[in-house]
Protein backbone atom coordinates (compact mmCIF):
# COMPACT_ATOMS: atom_id res chain seq x y z
CA UNK A 1 0.00 0.00 0.00
CA UNK A 2 0.89 3.75 -0.16
CA UNK A 3 2.36 5.85 2.45
CA UNK A 4 0.74 8.26 3.91
CA UNK A 5 1.89 11.53 5.34
CA UNK A 6 4.34 10.92 8.29
CA UNK A 7 3.11 13.01 10.97
CA UNK A 8 4.72 11.59 13.87
CA UNK A 9 7.45 13.87 15.44
CA UNK A 10 11.02 12.62 14.33
CA UNK A 11 13.94 14.60 16.08
CA UNK A 12 16.48 16.16 14.10
CA UNK A 13 19.16 14.39 15.07
CA UNK A 14 17.90 11.26 16.48
CA UNK A 15 15.17 8.81 15.83
CA UNK A 16 13.45 7.22 18.36
CA UNK A 17 11.99 3.21 18.38
CA UNK A 18 10.20 1.46 20.74
CA UNK A 19 10.61 -2.51 20.30
CA UNK A 20 8.55 -4.80 22.40
CA UNK A 21 8.74 -8.59 22.78
CA UNK A 22 6.24 -11.37 25.08
CA UNK A 23 7.21 -13.47 27.82
CA UNK A 24 6.75 -16.57 28.71
CA UNK A 25 3.48 -18.79 27.64
CA UNK A 26 2.61 -22.21 26.93
CA UNK A 27 5.20 -24.72 27.12
CA UNK A 28 7.56 -21.70 25.76
CA UNK A 29 9.71 -21.13 29.09
CA UNK A 30 11.86 -18.93 26.77
CA UNK A 31 10.23 -16.78 24.17
CA UNK A 32 12.76 -15.12 21.58
CA UNK A 33 10.56 -12.26 20.68
CA UNK A 34 11.82 -11.05 23.98
CA UNK A 35 15.25 -12.29 24.10
CA UNK A 36 16.03 -10.72 20.62
CA UNK A 37 14.53 -7.22 21.20
CA UNK A 38 16.48 -7.25 24.57
CA UNK A 39 19.82 -7.97 22.59
CA UNK A 40 19.48 -4.80 20.24
CA UNK A 41 21.59 -1.98 20.89
CA UNK A 42 20.19 1.07 22.89
CA UNK A 43 20.98 2.97 19.62
CA UNK A 44 23.03 2.70 15.76
CA UNK A 45 23.69 4.62 13.07
CA UNK A 46 23.07 3.23 9.45
CA UNK A 47 23.58 4.87 6.09
CA UNK A 48 22.88 8.52 5.94
CA UNK A 49 20.17 8.14 8.62
CA UNK A 50 20.43 9.96 12.11
CA UNK A 51 20.99 8.08 15.50
CA UNK A 52 18.42 5.67 16.33
CA UNK A 53 17.20 5.17 19.79
CA UNK A 54 16.10 2.20 20.41
CA UNK A 55 13.73 1.85 23.52
CA UNK A 56 13.38 -1.53 25.03
CA UNK A 57 9.98 -2.51 26.78
CA UNK A 58 10.04 -5.42 29.52
CA UNK A 59 8.84 -9.05 28.21
CA UNK A 60 5.16 -8.37 27.87
CA UNK A 61 2.84 -10.64 29.54
CA UNK A 62 0.57 -13.09 26.81
CA UNK A 63 -2.50 -11.83 28.01
CA UNK A 64 -5.37 -9.81 26.30
CA UNK A 65 -5.94 -7.68 29.15
CA UNK A 66 -2.39 -6.32 29.74
CA UNK A 67 -1.83 -5.65 26.01
CA UNK A 68 -4.96 -3.27 26.08
CA UNK A 69 -3.96 -1.80 29.07
CA UNK A 70 -0.57 -1.20 28.09
CA UNK A 71 -0.18 -0.16 24.76
CA UNK A 72 -2.45 3.15 24.54
CA UNK A 73 -0.20 4.10 27.59
CA UNK A 74 2.88 3.26 25.76
CA UNK A 75 1.88 5.11 22.50
CA UNK A 76 0.04 8.88 23.68
CA UNK A 77 0.27 10.00 26.78
CA UNK A 78 -3.78 9.65 28.09
CA UNK A 79 -5.60 11.30 31.05
CA UNK A 80 -6.39 8.35 32.94
CA UNK A 81 -10.27 9.09 32.47
CA UNK A 82 -9.27 8.61 29.05
CA UNK A 83 -7.67 5.61 28.87
CA UNK A 84 -9.15 3.10 26.63
CA UNK A 85 -10.19 0.04 28.35
CA UNK A 86 -13.61 -1.61 28.43
CA UNK A 87 -15.22 -1.87 31.78
CA UNK A 88 -15.03 -5.28 31.08
CA UNK A 89 -11.33 -4.99 31.30
CA UNK A 90 -10.27 -3.46 34.06
CA UNK A 91 -6.53 -2.39 34.20
CA UNK A 92 -4.33 -5.41 34.92
CA UNK A 93 -0.43 -4.37 34.78
CA UNK A 94 1.93 -4.44 38.19
CA UNK A 95 2.54 -0.10 38.23
CA UNK A 96 5.91 -1.03 37.93
CA UNK A 97 6.03 -3.26 34.81
CA UNK A 98 6.71 -0.30 32.58
CA UNK A 99 7.34 2.69 34.58
CA UNK A 100 10.84 2.94 33.59
CA UNK A 101 10.14 3.37 30.12
CA UNK A 102 7.48 5.73 30.16
CA UNK A 103 9.88 8.23 32.70
CA UNK A 104 12.12 7.74 30.41
CA UNK A 105 9.97 8.80 27.15
CA UNK A 106 7.82 12.23 29.26
CA UNK A 107 5.77 14.15 27.22
CA UNK A 108 2.40 16.13 28.80
CA UNK A 109 0.92 16.63 25.02
CA UNK A 110 -1.28 14.00 23.40
CA UNK A 111 1.52 13.03 20.95
CA UNK A 112 3.37 9.89 19.99
CA UNK A 113 5.55 8.92 22.33
CA UNK A 114 7.90 7.36 20.07
CA UNK A 115 8.85 7.56 16.14
CA UNK A 116 8.42 4.53 15.60
CA UNK A 117 6.86 1.18 16.89
CA UNK A 118 8.47 -2.63 16.35
CA UNK A 119 6.33 -5.29 17.64
CA UNK A 120 8.19 -8.50 17.90
CA UNK A 121 6.65 -11.93 18.32
CA UNK A 122 7.35 -15.89 18.09
CA UNK A 123 5.85 -18.17 15.60
CA UNK A 124 7.24 -21.13 16.65
CA UNK A 125 6.36 -23.02 13.48
CA UNK A 126 7.89 -20.94 11.05
CA UNK A 127 11.30 -21.56 10.22
CA UNK A 128 11.48 -18.31 8.48
CA UNK A 129 10.88 -14.33 9.41
CA UNK A 130 8.00 -12.63 8.57
CA UNK A 131 6.61 -9.06 8.28
CA UNK A 132 3.43 -8.70 9.06
CA UNK A 133 1.33 -6.48 6.69
CA UNK A 134 -1.91 -6.15 8.80
CA UNK A 135 -3.15 -6.84 11.82
CA UNK A 136 -7.36 -8.28 12.71
CA UNK A 137 -10.05 -6.79 15.02
CA UNK A 138 -11.86 -10.00 15.74
CA UNK A 139 -11.82 -13.55 16.48
CA UNK A 140 -9.43 -13.98 18.97
CA UNK A 141 -10.48 -17.12 20.46
CA UNK A 142 -7.53 -18.36 21.51
CA UNK A 143 -6.74 -18.48 25.61
CA UNK A 144 -4.43 -16.43 26.74
CA UNK A 145 -2.01 -17.22 29.19
CA UNK A 146 -4.83 -16.29 31.99
CA UNK A 147 -6.74 -18.52 30.93
CA UNK A 148 -9.16 -15.76 28.44
CA UNK A 149 -10.20 -15.18 25.04
CA UNK A 150 -11.96 -12.12 23.59
CA UNK A 151 -15.00 -14.03 22.58
CA UNK A 152 -17.89 -11.29 22.85
CA UNK A 153 -15.58 -8.26 23.27
CA UNK A 154 -17.34 -5.49 20.70
CA UNK A 155 -15.17 -2.55 22.01
CA UNK A 156 -13.20 -1.61 18.40
CA UNK A 157 -16.42 -2.34 16.04
CA UNK A 158 -19.09 -0.83 18.10
CA UNK A 159 -17.26 1.38 20.21
CA UNK A 160 -14.50 2.90 18.03
CA UNK A 161 -16.14 1.53 14.70
CA UNK A 162 -12.26 0.76 13.39
CA UNK A 163 -12.03 -1.40 10.29
CA UNK A 164 -12.03 -5.12 10.38
CA UNK A 165 -8.76 -4.70 8.91
CA UNK A 166 -5.69 -2.07 9.64
CA UNK A 167 -2.64 -1.67 8.20
CA UNK A 168 0.78 0.26 9.12
CA UNK A 169 1.48 3.61 7.36
CA UNK A 170 4.83 2.82 5.72
CA UNK A 171 4.89 1.58 2.06
CA UNK A 172 5.49 -1.37 2.85
CA UNK A 173 6.70 -2.67 -0.69
CA UNK A 174 9.66 -0.38 0.20
CA UNK A 175 10.71 -1.27 3.28
CA UNK A 176 9.97 -5.37 2.58
CA UNK A 177 12.47 -4.97 -0.56
CA UNK A 178 14.79 -2.67 1.61
CA UNK A 179 14.72 -5.24 4.88
CA UNK A 180 16.00 -8.05 2.31
CA UNK A 181 18.68 -6.37 0.47
CA UNK A 182 20.33 -6.26 3.35
CA UNK A 183 19.69 -9.87 4.55
CA UNK A 184 21.82 -12.17 2.36
CA UNK A 185 21.12 -15.91 2.95
CA UNK A 186 18.35 -15.24 6.07
CA UNK A 187 14.73 -16.20 4.75
CA UNK A 188 12.24 -13.28 5.17
CA UNK A 189 9.22 -13.13 3.57
CA UNK A 190 6.22 -10.69 3.91
CA UNK A 191 2.70 -12.36 5.73
CA UNK A 192 -0.99 -11.36 5.69
CA UNK A 193 -1.78 -13.33 8.91
CA UNK A 194 -0.33 -12.58 12.11
CA UNK A 195 -2.28 -15.62 13.52
CA UNK A 196 -5.40 -13.92 15.82
CA UNK A 197 -3.38 -14.46 19.12
CA UNK A 198 -1.78 -12.30 20.91
CA UNK A 199 0.89 -10.87 17.98
CA UNK A 200 -1.66 -10.02 15.74
CA UNK A 201 -4.07 -8.60 18.95
CA UNK A 202 -0.99 -6.17 20.22
CA UNK A 203 -0.23 -5.20 16.76
CA UNK A 204 -4.33 -4.43 15.88
CA UNK A 205 -3.89 -2.39 19.39
CA UNK A 206 -1.13 -0.31 18.32
CA UNK A 207 -2.63 0.53 14.76
CA UNK A 208 -6.18 1.48 16.42
CA UNK A 209 -4.45 3.87 18.44
CA UNK A 210 -2.80 5.59 16.04
CA UNK A 211 -6.22 5.18 13.90
CA UNK A 212 -8.14 6.83 16.50
CA UNK A 213 -6.07 9.70 17.11
CA UNK A 214 -6.28 10.74 12.91
CA UNK A 215 -8.05 7.42 10.74
CA UNK A 216 -6.11 9.66 7.63
CA UNK A 217 -2.40 9.56 9.28
CA UNK A 218 0.56 7.72 9.10
CA UNK A 219 0.77 4.74 11.62
CA UNK A 220 4.83 4.38 12.29
CA UNK A 221 4.38 0.87 13.20
CA UNK A 222 5.66 -2.83 11.78
CA UNK A 223 5.42 -6.66 13.12
CA UNK A 224 7.87 -9.03 13.18
CA UNK A 225 7.15 -13.10 13.55
CA UNK A 226 10.42 -14.57 14.81
CA UNK A 227 11.02 -18.87 14.39
CA UNK A 228 10.84 -20.23 18.14
CA UNK A 229 14.58 -20.48 18.11
CA UNK A 230 16.05 -19.59 21.16
CA UNK A 231 20.02 -20.64 20.63
CA UNK A 232 22.57 -17.89 20.82
CA UNK A 233 22.81 -17.98 16.76
CA UNK A 234 19.30 -17.90 16.58
CA UNK A 235 19.08 -14.65 18.22
CA UNK A 236 22.01 -13.38 16.58
CA UNK A 237 20.10 -13.56 13.41
CA UNK A 238 17.00 -12.65 15.10
CA UNK A 239 18.88 -9.59 15.93
CA UNK A 240 20.23 -8.47 12.34
CA UNK A 241 16.84 -9.23 11.41
CA UNK A 242 15.42 -6.84 14.01
CA UNK A 243 18.10 -4.37 13.39
CA UNK A 244 17.50 -4.12 9.83
CA UNK A 245 13.93 -4.10 9.70
CA UNK A 246 14.43 -1.40 11.88
CA UNK A 247 16.84 0.20 9.49
CA UNK A 248 14.34 -0.03 6.33
CA UNK A 249 11.01 1.45 8.02
CA UNK A 250 13.06 4.44 9.11
CA UNK A 251 14.55 4.78 5.56
CA UNK A 252 11.68 4.55 3.65
CA UNK A 253 9.69 6.93 5.83
CA UNK A 254 12.17 9.43 4.92
CA UNK A 255 12.40 8.94 1.58
CA UNK A 256 8.60 8.87 0.87
CA UNK A 257 7.46 12.13 -0.71
CA UNK A 258 6.59 15.06 1.35
CA UNK A 259 9.12 13.28 4.19
CA UNK A 260 12.55 13.87 2.79
CA UNK A 261 13.77 16.20 5.70
CA UNK A 262 12.79 13.75 8.34
CA UNK A 263 16.00 13.21 10.25
CA UNK A 264 17.78 15.73 8.90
Amino acid sequence: MGSRDLEVPVKIDEITVLVTGFGAFGNNSINPSHLIANSLPSSFTADDLPNIKIVKASPIPVRYRTVRDVVPRFLFPQPQDKVAMTRSYPPSIPTSLFQDLLDANPTTEYKPRFDFVLHIGMAAPREYFTMEMCAHRDRYLGKDEAGETMEGDTLWRDEYKAPEILRPGFDTEDVRKRWKSELTGVDVRPSSDAGRYLCDFIYYTSLVEYWRKDPKAMAPVMFLHVPGKSEDYDIEIGRKVALELIRAMVASARRTKGNEGIGK
